[in-house]
């Protein structure tokens, strides 16, 4: 084990998986250089070749994909000896509370829940449906312990209150493949002039809501809202039965029925997913959830960037 570092085992992992330099070295937050260097050196120490490289594709060699699965093995053990460690150390109960807009259906954080429990079985998550700026005041009185949402108005200039933006995603045009705008490859917001149009509940995001609103109006038109709803799946279903159009978010949009597609809105402004916790929090759980949460969003972003 002399000259082998975690960092190195944790690239290779993420590498072994994802089979692509800088989508690896985009999910481990370093350079494409640095991952490279770090495998290199990881090869050197042990004494064999883990993958094959040429200009089309990574492999893994035999030796690669047996120190992947013990590795893999070896990471699950060391999580599991963290955890009994910690309820060892302290008997205290994991509690987590999340304050976030379900209809906006995040797509990363189940995933990140569903690691963060891996650890941490015991776990009992608390929701809170708030939007960002309630979010905001919810961790300041301590009703929350970490917010997920997108800021709309200035985030004020606290430095008590931590930020990080984890995802960028584009306005998408939901519809059935068969209308007449499922021929473009974007959608301009006065092509939605006369369309019938599925929308949130303005309670979601008031400030979103009216933002769209105020640009159809510019655009020259009002929108034509015939059905506003707290959930997403609702308006999916609708468009799917041909009820009219959806706006949302591209992660609204993770998974789109058969028969139906999206067409990104080029001139309304992408929305940036946040995360917030409190700056002076350095709990161990909200860390690593925070961690999780960072890397899965990260995931989502390269295959919607690829997607779109």
């Amino acid at each position: 084990m002399r000259g082998i570092e975690l960092r190195q085992l944790r690239y290779f992992s993420i590498l072994a998986k994802e089979l692509h330099f800088r989508k690896a070295a985009d999910l481990a937050f370093v350079t494409q250089p640095a991952l490279s260097q770090q495998i290199n050196k990881l090869e050197k120490t042990i004494g064999v070749a883990l993958f094959t490289r040429d200009r089309r594709k990574v492999e893994l060699t035999p030796a690669g994909m047996m120190l992947r699965d013990e590795v893999e093995k070896m990471f699950d053990q060391l999580q599991t000896a963290i955890r009994k460690t910690r309820e060892t150390g302290n008997e205290r109960e994991y509690r987590l509370s999340i304050g976030l807009i379900e209809y906006t259906n995040l797509p990363f954080v189940p995933p990140a829940l569903m690691r963060l429990q891996e650890v941490y079985p015991a776990l009992k998550v608390q929701r809170h449906e708030m939007n960002a700026s309630m979010q905001i005041e919810a961790l300041f009185k301590r009703v929350i312990d970490i917010g997920i949402g997108v800021p709309w108005a200035p985030l004020p200039s606290d430095i008590s209150l931590r930020t990080e933006p984890v995802l960028t995603a584009p306005w998408m045009l939901l519809m059935r493949e068969n209308h007449r705008l499922a021929s473009l490859k974007e959608v301009r917001i006065d092509d939605l002039a006369g369309e019938r149009l599925i929308m949130f509940e303005r309670s979601v995001n008031s400030m979103l809501y009216d933002d769209v609103m105020a640009r159809c109006r510019k655009a020259g038109f009002t929108p034509n809202y015939v059905y506003e709803t707290l959930q997403s799946q609702v308006g999916i279903s609708m468009v799917n039965q041909g009820l009219g159009l959806m706006l949302g978010a591209a992660y609204v949009f993770s998974i789109v029925p058969p028969g139906l597609t999206c067409r990104p809105i080029i001139d309304l402004d992408p929305l940036n997913v946040h995360i917030f916790t409190r700056a002076d929090d350095a709990d161990p759980l909200l860390m690593e959830f925070m961690e999780l949460i960072t890397e899965e969003a990260r995931r989502m972003q390269i295959a919607q960037d690829a997607s779109y």
